[in-house]
């Protein structure tokens, strides 16, 4: 199912990620070319990783609530499923939105409070969370407040 490849595909970039971070920390520290390009690629990593995180916990809340979705049909896409107006209600459009808004929220404390200042690689993936959650309040946020206002869920949503 494709499900089931969307899956596979973030496993392998969580995995990747972890061999990566494993395999540079020691060669990230430091001045240098290697040190910063490892750097560079751990943190891009770790913020890809929670956008994943976000997306994911986008769907896991829609599934929890019994919502109507469809799922993405391009794994190329960042877009994991569509949620559907119709037949949906408000309160699982608002449990739904919010759980991508808490995994943003833990990607951030994560990385702030567990990943050390001194690894560039921490502080590109403080920078990609942070842009994260500026683009849940920028556009997801307003989404939000827009079906919290009028009461309904607004039309197609993709996440």
């Amino acid at each position: 199912s494709m499900l089931a490849r969307f899956l596979a595909r973030d496993v392998a970039i969580v995995a990747a990620t972890i061999v990566a971070g494993l395999a540079l920390a020691p060669r990230a520290a430091g001045p240098g070319f290697v040190a910063e390009l490892s750097g560079w690629s751990v943190g891009l990593l770790l913020f890809a990783c929670a956008y994943l995180a976000h997306q994911g916990s986008h769907y896991l809340g829609a599934r929890a609530m019994g919502s109507r979705v469809s799922i993405g049909t391009n794994l190329a896409s960042g877009f994991l499923f569509s949620f559907e107006a119709e037949g949906n209600r408000l309160s699982q459009f608002v449990v739904m939105s919010v759980s991508g808004f808490a995994a943003t929220a833990a990607a951030v404390a994560f990385f702030y409070l567990g990943l050390p200042d001194e690894y560039l690689a921490a502080r590109v993936a403080r920078g990609g969370a942070l842009f994260l959650a500026l683009l849940g309040v920028v556009l997801e946020l307003p989404l939000l407040l827009y079906g919290i206002v009028r009461r309904d869920v607004p039309g197609q949503v993709a996440v």
